[in-house]
């Protein structure tokens, strides 16, 4: 006959470790969409560029 375990408990305690925040990218709260956006008025249009450099010939 096989010997009985006695019956036991399993406690989970808290970690002390601080809650990890969300990620921890190098562009933070960069919205890239908007910069992107911003950076693609600023470029000059390609077709006039190419009617600029028409008139220039």
């Amino acid at each position: 006959m096989r010997a009985q375990s006695k019956p036991f408990v399993v406690e989970v305690k808290s970690s002390r470790r601080p809650e990890r925040r969300q990620s921890a990218s190098i562009w933070g709260n960069l919205d890239l969409a908007a910069v992107a956006e911003e950076i693609a008025e600023e470029l000059p249009q390609p077709s006039a560029a190419l009617e600029e450099t028409a008139e220039a010939r």
